[in-house]
């Protein structure tokens, strides 16, 4: 009899108290009820619309919105994952994208007359289309290269032969925005960065799953996708950055002329960049170029291929290089990039401290640490920038030798040179012979 009085007071305290009970939740006020609850005495006439018989409760969605970075595309079926913008396309971004199972979204193709366009073209600019004679408008061009972007875009058209009495001059030089290599928006800080220093200890702001292993390595994560990249230091400015930037200010402040300053850097890094160089520099005392315009030459018009020896630095100043090797989207596969430069980013004052400022200095300057530098300095790393050499057409320089005419007559009306197509100054005057009558004089043509 005990025992049959202790099982039925066991039943009843398990009635009494049903497990069911410990996640009741009250009726929710916007009457979406949610997977796997329990609404305690919510089963009424003002929940339910009734008050005995069937029911139905309705399943309802809201639309997931997805965001579009420039450069990329929302596949069809894709939830979320972006691609890169495929070659002779653009994607201009998108806000609020909803769902699509069957077609593409953020994907545009280059319009008629220019339909080429590289991977990652963000912009309708960036289409373009093979530059011809007749499009270029290079005077006196007979052939050309370079591309004919659309609208605003820049074109980098350029004579590479010329008519007759002509030849090409390379003195066209131009930095220009062209498509990043990889879709992201160089412009917007990132989010998060690490770095391996020379002792492979990694370093880490908000990227602790970097993946990073190797020494004088670094990523930096963005929206749309994490950089990846490498770091270099050399005992000697690899591609003359620093001497095209030692005396500007001596050329600002007339201590040394542009023609002289043209011509010490002639030899460091060849007559294209001194030449641009050498106009920049007179563009800034004459006031129609800007100290940004110099900074944007530091990092764009330097880029340079270098030895891959990390540490070769032994003097106590040292140069700071950054490459990038790798693009990894969200929710994607890490990619590497080949063929990327190294970008002058710094100088070391201190040797001992270059194995690890280097490699900090390229992971917060493309991570967005220090100011309007770093959009200048990511747009060459990145691609988003370059520098172009373009060719025009120049007329020859011709010697002219007059006979029975001095030097000095010859000297005093300009006359011993002409360009082709151009004006032709004869000697103030002719010698006089005896018995003879000046008829003028005629060129003896070569045939």
């Amino acid at each position: 009899m005990k025992n049959k009085l202790f099982l039925t007071s066991l039943v009843a305290m398990t009635v009494a108290c049903p497990l069911s009970s410990v996640h009741a939740e009250s009726f929710p006020s916007d009457s979406l009820m949610q997977e796997n609850k329990t609404y305690e005495s919510a089963a009424t006439y003002s929940n339910m619309g009734a008050y005995d018989g069937d029911v139905t409760a309705v399943a309802e969605y809201a639309d997931t919105l997805y965001q579009i970075a420039a450069g990329t595309y929302l596949p069809a079926a894709s939830e979320g994952i972006t691609a890169s913008c495929p070659a002779n396309s653009y994607c201009a971004g998108q806000t609020d994208v909803k769902y699509n199972e069957t077609i593409d979204q953020g994907l545009t193709s280059c319009p008629s007359g220019y339909p080429n366009s590289s991977t990652g073209a963000s912009a309708q600019t960036q289409c373009y289309t093979a530059c011809t004679v007749s499009a270029a408008n290079i005077a006196h061009a007979t052939a050309v290269s370079g591309n004919d972007y659309y609208g605003t875009g820049a074109d980098t058209c350029a004579a590479t032969a010329c008519e007759n009495g002509y030849h090409v001059l390379k003195d066209n030089f131009m930095i220009v925005d062209t498509t990043p290599l990889i879709p992201i928006d160089y412009a917007k800080s990132g989010d998060g960065y690490a770095y391996v220093d020379n002792y492979l200890q990694i370093q880490n702001k908000n990227l602790p799953d970097s993946g990073l292993t190797e020494r004088f390595t670094w990523a930096v994560n963005f929206d749309s996708g994490t950089v990846y990249g490498r770091a270099t230091y050399q005992n000697y400015d690899k591609t003359g950055a620093v001497a095209a930037f030692a005396d500007v200010s001596s050329v600002r402040n007339g201590e040394m002329a542009v023609e002289e300053y043209k011509s010490k850097l002639t030899d460091i890094i060849g007559a294209t960049k001194a030449t641009y160089m050498a106009n920049l520099v007179k563009g800034l005392i004459d006031g129609s170029k800007t100290d940004q315009d110099l900074t944007e030459a530091r990092y764009i018009l330097f880029p340079d291929e270098i030895d891959t020896n990390y540490n070769s630095g032994s003097s106590m100043n040292a140069y700071c290089y950054c490459q990038m090797t790798g693009y990894k989207p969200q929710g994607g596969e890490l990619s590497s990039i080949t063929d990327t430069p190294w970008v002058f980013n710094t100088t070391c004052t201190n040797h001992n401290t270059c194995t690890l400022t280097c490699i900090k200095f390229c992971a917060e300057t493309v991570y967005g640490s220090y100011g309007e530098n770093n959009d200048i300095f990511r747009a060459a790393l990145f691609g988003a920038k370059s520098f172009v050499e373009g060719g025009t057409c120049e007329a020859n320089e011709i010697s002219i030798t007059w006979t029975d005419a001095t030097p000095d007559d010859i000297a005093a009306n300009n006359a011993g040179m002409c360009t082709y197509g151009g004006d032709i100054r004869t000697p103030v005057k002719a010698a006089t012979i005896p018995g003879k009558t000046f008829k003028g004089w005629k060129f003896s043509k070569v045939n």
